[in-house]
């Protein structure tokens, strides 16, 4: 799919992944029923990155945290966040009511792919594609063409920004440069159907990439956002997930019709 248009302002997609990257690793038994990879966060327009970090750092000091707003500690109570379960319920829930707020507020629009992990296995990927790995790079790949997709929507340039690992940031850095340099690689036939980009509208769409720790504020809001729209096809009812859907701060909401369905989040494997 060929378009010429004119770049303007950036658009930057922070990002982050929940869930295990690799598809050879067996179930966690506490995760049975609800096993996913997935890989995204949220797009925020470049003239909107301060007040997006405004959000985040007021209830951070509101809160006296200590630790990166990490949502399953945060449920869990553990960790930085196991002050939550010594405190009264109507603390708890001022506490929540704060952070929904945070993320809705959010001048944001959520996107990602997530992957159901052993439907990927039982369909024969990971027979057909020795490469453990591959899961990781289909995640990565379809969710940034995605949001290239909704960059040029807004006549934007794409950045991203993923949450720092040592042992992986040289890997997600190559998947982004091979996307850039060469495109996608999926099988086209199988892909028609979502109109995929050619490899010169990524290279004029695409900026740069770069990796942050854990703590900067804005890769918090795509920590949440991800688990929420990972969980959401295993838990209809879970309400973070309920709360961004009702603000439309997914892309499925947040979008034109006609953007629909490849602009929104990608769920693969499922049913």
């Amino acid at each position: 799919m060929r378009i010429s248009v004119v770049i303007k302002r950036p658009i930057t997609l922070y990002m982050d992944e929940t869930g295990n990257r690799r598809p050879d690793k067996k179930t966690d038994a506490s995760r049975i029923g609800r096993d996913w990879f997935g890989f995204g966060g949220v797009l925020i327009n470049g003239e909107d990155n301060d007040q997006a970090r405004t959000l985040v750092t007021d209830f951070q000091t509101k809160w006296k945290l200590r630790h990166p707003v990490h949502l399953t500690d945060m449920m869990a109570e553990r960790k930085g966040f196991s002050w939550l379960g010594r405190v009264s319920q109507v603390q708890r829930e001022e506490f929540w009511a704060d952070w929904r707020k945070v993320i809705c507020d959010m001048p944001a629009v959520g996107i990602g792919c997530v992957i159901d992990r052993p439907k990927y296995v039982a369909r024969g990927y990971l027979d057909k594609h020795k490469d453990p790995w591959l899961l990781c790079r289909s995640a990565f790949d379809i969710t940034i063409e995605r949001a290239t997709k909704i960059a040029i929507h807004k006549e934007r340039r794409l950045h991203v920004v993923f949450e720092s690992d040592p042992g992986v940031n040289s890997i997600v850095t190559d998947y982004f440069k091979n996307l850039k340099n060469n495109g996608l690689e999926f099988d086209q036939n199988n892909s028609k159907k979502y109109k995929p980009l050619d490899s010169e509208v990524f290279k004029n769409t695409l900026g740069r990439i770069e990796h942050k720790p854990k703590g900067h504020p804005l890769l918090q809001v795509a920590d949440t956002y991800i688990y929420a729209m990972s969980r959401y096809k295993y838990d209809k009812r879970f309400w973070l997930y309920r709360s961004l859907r009702d603000r439309k701060k997914i892309a499925e909401f947040a979008l034109p019709q006609h953007c629909l369905p490849e602009m929104s989040v990608k769920y693969y494997c499922f049913d």
